[in-house]
């Protein structure tokens, strides 16, 4: 049995076709999810994208990972493995084409980077270039007399929104102006200062919302061409090849304040897509209604291959609800994030209480509490009028904690410990016009598109100097 796990980073479940998206974003995608197994319900229990990758692969909680953030700096627990070195001692080749290296390196016998062609300023080719590196990568795995097992890590729709010509309106009304200066959607984006400047680098002007959420839409679409190609590749061995897609998180649009980024334990960012694609082997167009997390991705592998799980995964496998034997592994979930915000979360079917460990940097209350099943894109904190439902879910959320705590025998919660690292993004540029009436990105003069931030430039500060006041730049960085 040869597994390749596809992760499309920043993929929301809910602008997939498949999981109801009314524009047609996905049709090669909704094509596989009626082929195979959908679950409605998969999280994404820690993020951003280092701590759920870091999750995915391990079938471990981030309290027993340690990794909780994309800039603490601290290396994964000891003693932790990853999915790919316990495939690999038992007889698994293993590859992955991804630009995260520098986290995932270990059980790969063969790890491809790439780098993204910015050469055109209002193009960010991402998806063609990971399928590109990928098709021989995949070529020469169809060739070994051992099992594979393949890791692509696509980064689409992630920011920059750039996506090639034929995407950038596919989905915006013909005739409307996204730079209109009677609109003021973008508004509260413009006004907040940690991100102004990285989104004046790739969308200058645009004054229309609903023009952003096209690109990011535009963005999936373009993915969801080059995905065929993969699964093309894989063809010649799809009777004995189990495909997983997934995402790492989600994406707030406009419906919170996260301003087309993935801070926030909201259900935009922790509600990920998961499909199962194995024809023959596994139930076709099956959909699991009830919980299940990423976390459970490691434990069901392993169930599938028959290897023994000797590291105590803390995931559920996925085989009972994949053959209809339960619908849900979880009655409620455990969130948490600590990058550019620090908070927990606690879930179940039908409400959601966010509790911060530090001041939420958009001003936003310290707990706030929303009942998704009236209020599912969460407009609607009710902790002062159902403080008695706010007071249980927390005391639950807090024994959940403590009970983590000490059955990996930590004293300190790891998100109090690493605490936020992300400040800023994006470098001031002196004199220019941000928001409104900023010169449009496709009349600009500039050589390069901008492009994914690293996460090294989480603590790595900009040395550029602002030469009218004489003081350095700070990008990316922690406050001193």
């Amino acid at each position: 049995m040869n597994i390749v796990l596809i992760a499309l980073d920043t993929q929301r479940a809910d602008h997939l076709g498949c999981y109801g998206y009314p524009k047609p974003t996905s049709p090669f995608i909704d094509s596989i999810a009626e082929q195979g197994v959908l679950f409605e319900r998969c999280y994404a229990p820690n993020i951003p994208t280092h701590p759920s990758f870091t999750t995915m692969l391990t079938g471990k909680e981030a309290i027993t990972h340690d990794i909780v953030n994309i800039g603490g700096g601290v290396p994964i627990a000891h003693g932790v493995r990853l999915l790919p070195e316990i495939l690999k001692e038992h007889g698994y080749v293993t590859a992955a084409v991804d630009s995260m290296e520098r986290h995932f390196p270990r059980g790969f016998d063969e790890y491809i980077t790439y780098a993204w062609d910015r050469s055109v300023p209002t193009i960010l080719r991402k998806a063609e270039t990971v399928t590109e590196k990928a098709l021989p990568v995949i070529e020469r795995l169809r060739e070994q007399a051992q099992p594979f097992f393949l890791f692509l890590h696509y980064w689409d729709p992630h920011t920059p929104y750039l996506p090639p010509p034929g995407y950038t309106h596919k989905f915006y009304p013909a005739g409307r102006d996204p730079y209109a200066l009677d609109n003021h959607s973008m508004d509260e984006a413009w006004n907040w200062e940690p991100f102004r400047w990285y989104f004046h680098e790739w969308m200058p002007g645009v004054t229309d919302a609903e023009f952003v959420i096209n690109l990011y839409d535009g963005e999936t679409a373009y993915m969801d061409e080059h995905l065929r190609r993969i699964f093309a590749a894989l063809e010649p061995v799809q009777e004995e090849t189990l495909v997983i897609l997934t995402a790492d998180h989600g994406e707030i649009l406009n419906e919170q304040q996260g301003y087309f980024d993935h801070h926030g334990l909201y259900e935009g960012n922790v509600h990920v897509p998961l499909i199962f694609y194995w024809p023959q082997k596994l139930p076709a167009g099956r959909r699991v209604p009830g919980f299940v997390q990423n976390l459970d991705l490691a434990p069901t592998l392993l169930d599938l291959v028959g290897v023994p799980d000797r590291d105590a995964m803390e995931g559920v496998s996925l085989l009972a609800p994949i053959f209809g034997l339960r619908d849900s592994n979880y009655d409620e979930l455990y969130l948490s994030e600590a990058t550019w915000e620090v908070k927990r979360a606690i879930r179940n079917t039908r409400w959601k209480l966010i509790d911060s460990i530090e001041p939420d940097p958009h001003g936003r209350p310290m707990q706030e509490l929303f009942d998704l099943q009236q209020d599912p894109e969460e407009q609607h904190n009710l902790l002062d009028e159902q403080p008695e439902v706010a007071r249980e879910l927390k005391r639950r959320l807090d024994a959940w904690v403590a009970r983590r705590l000490q059955e990996t025998g930590r004293s300190l919660d790891p998100l109090c410990e690493q605490g936020r690292c992300g400040r800023r993004i994006g470098t001031p540029k002196p004199g220019e016009v941000i928001g409104a009436g900023a010169t449009p990105l496709s009349e600009r003069t500039q050589d390069m598109a901008a492009t994914i931030p690293s996460p090294e430039a989480l603590t790595v500060p900009n040395e550029l100097q602002d030469q009218d006041k004489g003081v350095r730049l700070h990008g990316y960085v922690k406050d001193e």
